[in-house]
């Protein structure tokens, strides 16, 4: 709800610090006093549209805030913080909008700077402001449907959710048919694609680590002659000619250190040394003599392996970058060319599949609409008897529907309000017939039977008690109460029934000092109530029949 509200230099308020509490707050005064302000700042407060012209003259900007306390918040206002990066603080946000004199506006939500469409989009979660030619959401036929359907409760909302789900599935299968009807050129030249694709992967039959193994045996034969002279000279070295290779050698240096060693143990591992040496060269070179055995040159593998090579290097240019994209990319075109060989590219099975699933949603469409139906009945019920409660017996509300053709994701039906307000008129659409003093009992009715499905915890009222008088006043006075025990409720009000049943009341007057006019609030005292409901009785002159109807208006409350 709405705890404070503090207006700094809009139109003829200068300053102005409002705190409100739970129940009906009202706002009164006289005409032009600056009533309707407060209404026009707390609505830039949640989203409104602001200009220049609203800046108090002299001042080089204007300052609002606005202090929330959301003790239950809606699902959808907890998504929409989370999206836009925002949180409760302690249960609060506090909103404030700056405008200067050049046209720019400043909006922070608990400290963080946003937009005008982000306050918005948030606003709609905080405060309904109902005037007397705007009654926003609950005459706009296109909220009707979600109206009823929130009215409806668990047995609409079940049966809307098994519809949607059918829904989303008939969407897809239509969508699919389609494509696949309206593209049917595009389709087949894809799969001549992919089908071309397919031949040409299977028949190169890559495997993994190909080419790495094809350019190591590649290199070995480019290089045959430089292999065979290293092994040979190797071999050389370790055998050499009549006692002068590197195994006679060691053979002669191991026999001398042998001897040494009989005589002298200190020797003993200088031999061992020189001993694992001389067999280590031993296996070397046996090692070598077969090394020199198997080296073959075969130019014609070599050929081979260069086209190989050529065909990965080809296929590479047009797959990937690697062996392993280019078998990625093979399997990529085996499943899409599976996928084509399934139901999703069969038209007739296509066909089948939507009418079937077509069937079942008209199934659950009759299952919703006889849902809706039955709240529909209620609902009417509900509000003819708030139209009677606010002495408008003779008017009559009901829910129509009409069928439309196909599907759509709200059901195959639109949803309508219509109202007969005298007795013998025809009914007609809810929102062309109520005149003024109609059009706020018709909104009274409707808001007291909606506002707990609507997620907003403040609800304003802007003179929509325009042009009623007497019985009928009371009966507005009573609503307001009723509906504000569900909510809290801000009137701008001319009749003194309903000021007289506020919990808080608001007197706004205007003031001239130093030759500049602003208002001034004022939260009134028992008395002060008292003085104030004598003034709305009586006008400009207060007398003593109007302070004692004033406050028998008090004590009846």
């Amino acid at each position: 709800m709405l705890n404070n509200l503090v207006i700094e230099n809009i139109a003829i308020i200068e300053q102005a610090d409002l705190s409100f509490d739970e129940g009906l707050s009202i706002l009164t005064g006289e005409t032009g006093a600056g009533k309707s302000i407060i209404i026009d700042a707390l609505a830039m407060l949640v989203g409104g549209r602001a200009n220049t012209g609203m800046i108090r003259s002299g001042a080089d900007q204007a300052t609002l805030q606005a202090i929330f306390t959301i003790d239950h918040p809606d699902q959808g206002l907890l998504n929409l913080l989370d999206e836009y990066g925002l949180a409760l603080d302690e249960g609060q946000l506090i909103i404030n909008r700056e405008l200067n004199n050049k046209g720019r506006s400043v909006i922070r939500i608990n400290g963080k700077l946003v937009n005008l469409k982000t306050l918005a989009a948030l606003g709609r979660y905080l405060v309904d402001i109902q005037g007397q030619y705007d009654t926003q959401q609950l005459l706009d036929d296109h909220e009707h449907l979600h109206l009823l359907d929130q009215f409806g409760g668990q047995p609409v909302q079940k049966a809307l959710q098994a519809y949607q789900q059918v829904f989303d599935q008939f969407k897809q299968l239509t969508k699919q048919l389609r494509q696949l009807q309206n593209n049917q050129q595009s389709v087949n030249q894809e799969l001549d694609l992919l089908q071309f694709q397919q031949q040409e992967l299977a028949d190169a039959k890559l495997v993994p680590d190909e080419e790495e193994d094809l350019l190591a045996r590649r290199t070995k034969l480019q290089h045959y002659q430089k292999i065979s002279d290293g092994l040979q000279g190797a071999s050389r070295a370790l055998n050499g000619d009549m006692g002068s290779g590197a195994l006679d050698l060691l053979g002669t240096a191991l026999q001398d250190l042998q001897n040494a060693a009989n005589y002298d143990s200190d020797y003993d591992n200088l031999a061992k040394a020189v001993t694992d040496s001389y067999y280590a060269a031993q296996e070397a070179s046996r090692e070598l003599d077969e090394k020199q055995q198997a080296l073959t040159y075969d130019e014609q593998e070599l050929v081979e392996i260069d086209d190989r090579l050529q065909l990965i290097h080809r296929l590479k240019r047009k797959y990937g970058e690697t062996v392993a994209d280019i078998l990625a990319f093979q399997e990529q075109v085996n499943q899409k060319l599976a996928n084509y060989g399934g139901a999703d590219f069969d038209e007739a099975q296509l066909t089948e599949e939507r009418n079937r699933v077509r069937q079942q949603l008209t199934e659950l469409a009759d299952q919703l609409q006889a849902a809706r139906q039955q709240a529909a009945e209620q609902l009417s019920q509900q509000i003819n008897q708030q139209l009677d409660e606010l002495l408008m017996s003779h008017a009559r509300f009901e829910v129509r529907f009409t069928p439309i053709e196909g599907f759509l994701a709200s059901g195959n039906q639109e949803v309508a309000f219509y109202v007969q307000t005298n007795e013998g008129e025809a009914m007609a659409p809810l929102v062309k017939v109520a005149s003024g003093g109609e059009a706020a009992r018709l909104m009274l009715a409707l808001k007291a039977v909606f506002i707990n499905q609507q997620p907003v915890e403040t609800v304003v009222f802007d003179e929509i008690d325009t042009g009623v008088s007497g019985r009928v006043a009371q009966a507005i006075a009573n609503k307001m109460t009723a509906i504000a025990k569900d909510a809290q409720v801000l009137a701008i009000t001319h009749l003194p029934q309903v000021a007289a049943a506020a919990d808080q009341h608001y007197f706004i007057e205007k003031e001239v000092a130093a030759g500049r006019t602003s208002t001034q609030v004022s939260l009134l005292d028992e008395p002060g109530r008292e003085h104030a409901l004598a003034l709305m009785l009586s006008g400009d002159e207060i007398t003593e029949a109007a302070l004692a109807n004033a406050k028998a208006l008090r004590a009846g409350q």
